[in-house]
């Protein structure tokens, strides 16, 4: 290679370069050490830090009339929050950190559209700090200080309408619920009435079955009754016959005392020549009367018993008929209640319960900023990157050192003429 120098023709060619390198060779090679003990010390003892992201996206700020979600903040006016670092401050208080901290979160997002409204375009938060759990702080803590912000603006005044709609939806929902519970403690009153008038029922088909008892064993008595009576009738009739026969025996010339009468009437009547016809007819007329007295207690006692035969069919027929209804209804009284306690309330407290829970679901989807997903933090420290630093540092001391090494030899070289006073 050949180079001209204001007349001075001199000749430099690859040994002559190589031969200054050797020359100079200190000064190439303490460059690069140089810088490779400045990274290896950066990496050793440089400040380690993580890094975090979050996504998140404009939040709920109320609900259109068919339920669906409405979002007022704009993605460019979340994003300018950030770039102005209106965080700053109060994120410092919140956090503890020094006053001179300053910590830097970048906010970027991608617009889908031509107006970058809110929508399904997110932004993605990012930052660096000395340890994991600070970096995620500073993310998390910047959402919340955002989200306080906008709900101190004017912009926000629908959100707090918003909620202060589904808290009272909220409470009335909660009165039904104890409504519910008022129903229930009613139902269980009905179910114990019924329950306890069934047992007054069953009493009172017992009571009716005691009373067909005794009317079955006053039946029983008065038959008996009339039984004998009617066996004291035939007695007295046959005793009756033989009265007749002995008073016409009487008649037909027997002495008395031949004559065959029953003994009472013997006992009865007194029998001798003059009064024997008179005494047999005043017997006679005795037997009549007590004929006639067995028959009619005969057909009392059965008059009785027919009448008790009529009490008991109808005591049957208001048991199984009056007693046996009044049972039924009372136990459809009961299976109603029971159901309506097992199923319609358990139905209508779930169904309260569950408009409760999207309510409140609702409630706390409010907001002006919606994280989503998790806050990301790297696992290992993103600075320092000694590797890098060690690379960089390197070739740029090697360079240095190769420039170094010409301009030095050129000075050695040129020093008289470099250094002459003029």
């Amino acid at each position: 290679m050949e180079y001209g120098h204001n007349g001075n023709d001199q000749t430099v060619d690859l040994a002559g370069i190589l031969n200054i390198l050797w020359r100079r060779r200190w000064l190439v090679l303490l460059p690069p050490l140089l810088g490779l003990a400045v990274g290896l010390l950066y990496g050793q003892f440089g400040t380690k830090r993580w890094e975090a992201y979050a996504t998140i996206r404009p939040g709920i700020t109320a609900y259109d009339p068919s339920g669906g979600p409405v979002r007022q903040w704009q993605l460019k006016d979340i994003t300018r929050w950030y770039e102005q670092e209106l965080y700053r401050r109060d994120l410092v208080a919140r956090l503890g950190l020094p006053e001179e901290e300053r910590p830097v979160i970048a906010a970027e997002f991608i617009a889908q559209g031509l107006t970058n409204l809110q929508g399904g375009e997110v932004i993605t938060l990012w930052t660096t700090a000395t340890s994991q759990e600070l970096a995620v702080a500073l993310l998390d803590s910047s959402i919340t200080l955002f989200n306080a912000y906008a709900e101190s603006d004017s912009v926000s005044s629908q959100i707090k309408l918003t909620r202060d709609g589904l808290r009272l939806n909220i409470l009335e929902l909660q009165n039904q619920l104890l409504e519910i519970e008022r129903l229930e403690g009613n139902l269980a009153l009905r179910l114990q009435s019924a329950r306890a008038e069934s047992l007054m029922v069953a009493e009172q088909a017992r009571e009716i079955g005691f009373d067909i008892e005794y009317q079955r064993r006053q039946k029983s008595f008065f038959r008996s009754r009339a039984e004998g009576e009617t066996g004291a009738v035939a007695r007295y009739r046959a005793d009756l016959a033989r009265l007749d026969e002995a008073v016409a025996a009487v008649e037909a010339g027997v002495p008395a005392g031949e004559v065959e009468v029953p003994g009472w009437a013997r006992r009865d009547a007194v029998l001798d020549e003059g009064d024997v016809l008179q005494g047999l007819a005043r017997v006679r007329l005795d037997l009549m009367d007590a004929v006639g007295k067995a028959q009619a207690m005969a057909d009392s006692m059965n008059l009785e018993a027919d009448l008790t035969d009529i009490r008991i069919g109808r005591l049957e027929l208001k048991r199984r008929v009056t007693v046996a209804a009044r049972l039924r209804e009372v136990e459809e009284k009961i299976g109603q209640a029971f159901l309506e306690m097992e199923l319609g309330i358990p139905a209508q407290r779930r169904g309260v319960e569950l408009e409760i829970s999207a309510r409140a679901s609702k409630l706390s989807l409010l907001s002006p900023l919606q994280k989503v997903g998790e806050t990301m933090v790297s696992d290992k420290p993103v600075r320092p990157r000694p590797l890098r630093a060690i690379l960089i540092l390197v070739v740029l001391g090697g360079f240095g050192g190769f420039v170094l090494a010409f301009a030095w030899d050129y000075v050695a070289r040129h020093r008289g003429r470099i250094f002459q006073s003029v």
